[in-house]
């Protein structure tokens, strides 16, 4: 069941996630961070090229993967993976995919975020591990670190298939997250200065292509929800130009220090499920709108180049036309069908 649709944390619960996710998330950005970080500061060594050896986790006990790109409710582009632990699995273990430094590790009072350092460009995160090893909950600072700037210093050192701790993922949604992010790397948006001042979004990269081989296969095999009626990647940044998909903002404006709270940064994201389902995602509400693969309105929003009306699976629906200065116009109804043609006014007016 997607974590999206099933969210009943209390709104403190919500508060103090997305305080997290700021911190560990929000550098600043020096105009020319996208190069390797400098490597005097950095103790674990410098290798562009990390190979992992290790499965994260025993795949066995894993329902499905849901890759970057995303949707999930809070969240514009999802620049980590989630991990669904099948309901008749109480918990799985995670294991260090490569050797690798300790270098922050952050207790939310539910669950623990380690962040480790595989190599000086390479660093990879784990959220939303229940019980991790002693030797990592004792070193718990709760203050976030940029991944790239400063280099901190290593904590502990693992080796490929250590223990990292087991986890039962989220009470919501039985998921953990397992990120990997890469400083030569940077994903390219459809307007990157609305999302490279945030490091998790600039430098996410698929932690499943940095493993080769039959283990990368089976990875690969856990995408889902199934059926896949999507390419199979691990996909990314899910704009595309002269379309109505991907991630919109309600203002010309472009902040110089974006939040993981979506009105300023994200009030709108458009964007197809690896099961066909589009999804529409407004800002901080908790509900993911859907429309289902096979309803009378799908349509995938990469095709749509001048408008389209959406009617909900839920109820009422969402009309979306593009104008030709780039801008989109959108109305959203609670209730109701697709009326005939676009209504002249009562809309709202989304920028790039």
């Amino acid at each position: 069941m997607d974590i999206d649709i099933i969210i009943k944390e209390p709104r403190k619960s919500l508060v103090l996630l997305l305080f997290f996710f700021f911190l560990a998330g929000c550098g600043s950005d020096d105009g020319d961070s996208s190069g390797p970080p400098p490597l005097s500061a950095c103790e674990t060594g410098s290798n562009p090229n990390v190979s992992f050896t290790a499965s994260f986790t025993d795949l066995e006990g894993i329902a499905h993967i849901e890759p970057l790109g995303e949707i999930q409710a809070f969240h514009n582009f999802s620049e980590h993976s989630y991990v669904f632990i099948k309901p008749e699995v109480s918990e799985v273990p995670v294991y260090a995919p490569v050797d690798m430094d300790l270098v922050n590790v952050t207790f939310d009072g539910v669950d623990y975020q380690p962040m480790f350092r595989a190599s000086c460009e390479v660093v990879i995160r784990f959220g939303h591990i229940t019980d991790p090893i002693p030797a990592i909950r004792d070193l718990v600072v709760n203050q976030g670190i940029s991944m790239f700037e400063g280099q901190a210093p290593t904590l502990l050192k693992l080796s490929a298939g250590d223990l990292i701790g087991t986890t039962s993922g989220t009470v919501q949604a039985k998921s953990f997250d397992f990120g990997v992010y890469h400083s030569e790397r940077p994903l390219t948006f459809l307007n990157n200065d609305r999302f490279h001042p945030v490091e998790t979004f600039k430098f996410a990269s698929c932690p499943y292509d940095y493993y080769t081989g039959d283990l990368r296969n089976q990875m690969y095999d856990l995408f889902g929800p199934k059926p896949l009626v999507q390419p199979l990647n691990c996909r990314g940044p899910r704009g595309k130009e002269g379309t109505i998909a991907g991630t919109w903002f309600d203002t010309m404006e472009v902040f110089s220090t974006p939040y993981f709270g979506q009105t300023e940064f994200s009030p709108l994201h458009v964007a197809t499920a690896l099961n066909g389902t589009v999804k529409i995602v407004r800002g901080t509400e908790s509900t993911v709108n859907r429309v289902l693969f096979g309803a009378a309105t799908h349509v995938d929003p990469e095709e749509v180049t001048t408008e389209h009306c959406y009617e909900l699976d839920s109820g009422g629906y969402f009309y979306f036309q593009l104008q030709s200065d780039g801008t989109l116009h959108v109305v959203r109804e609670t209730s109701g069908t697709c009326p005939s043609e676009f209504p002249a006014s009562g809309f709202t007016v989304y920028y790039r």
